[in-house]
Formats: C-alpha cells, structure tokens, sequence
C-alpha cells in the first residue's frame, strides 16, 4: 500500500495531535513563596574580612556538591559591601584585589569552577591575611 497523498496524511496527524486535552494544576498557583529577609552585615573589617574568608571556603563545595552557590556568592558580596569603604580607606590596592577576587568567585559559581572557587579562597586568605596585618 502506497500513501498518495503524504502531505494531507501529516496535516490530519497534526491536528488531531494538537486537540489533546489541556489540565492546569491549580496547587502551583496557590503556592506562595517564604518571605525573604535579610539583615546586612556590620562590623568593621577586622570583623568581617574573616567572615569573608570563611564563606569563601564553603564556595567549592557547594558546586561540586550542586548545593546553594548562590547565597554563598550573595553573603561573600554582603560582606564586601559592608567593608568596602573602610578598606578602600586603608589600602586601595588590596581592596582592588578583594574585589577582584570576589568577582572571580561569582564566575566560578556561574560557571560551575569548584577548583577556580579553591583559588579564590586560596587569594582571599592571603589578601585578608595582608590587610589585617598592615592595620
């Protein structure tokens, strides 16, 4: 048996196809999400430049181990934030490379780098360790 007219075969498959039945799950919609609050860090930078630190040696594994990246990145840019001025005020050229680091942080989140994340908690580490040592 031959199909003489192929083209109409495969308009009447593609309508009937597109007639199925429409369902709408009506619990997505009812859903709220949790209300997010966040208090911003303070403290001076010799409190919180170690904080730095610590958030940015959980960075790796929470990549590798596919875990919230995130709000690991959204609490190590929190921390900067709350230190930027005081250290740009003390030492411009470390403050630059803390930034810069933080920034890298960010792409290694973005682009799933646990081993980029490493370096940058390995430059951090030592960049803190610098500032605190020079004040």
């Amino acid at each position: 048996m031959t199909l003489r007219h192929p083209l109409a075969l495969a308009l009447l498959l593609v309508t009937t196809t597109s007639c199925a039945a429409t369902t709408y799950d009506s619990s997505i919609s009812s859903q709220t999400a949790a209300p997010t609050t966040t208090v911003p860090p303070a403290g001076t930078a010799e409190e919180l430049l170690p904080q730095l630190v610590t958030e940015a040696s959980t960075l790796s594994k929470s990549i590798a181990e596919q875990g919230d990246k995130s709000s690991v990145v959204a609490r190590l840019e929190a921390l900067w934030a709350a230190v930027h001025d005081e250290v740009v005020g003390k030492d411009r050229d470390i403050a630059t490379e803390i930034e810069a680091e933080i920034a890298k942080g960010r792409s290694a989140a973005e682009l799933n780098r646990p081993g980029a994340a490493d370096k940058v908690y390995r430059n951090l580490t030592a960049l803190v360790q610098a500032y605190l040592a020079a004040t």
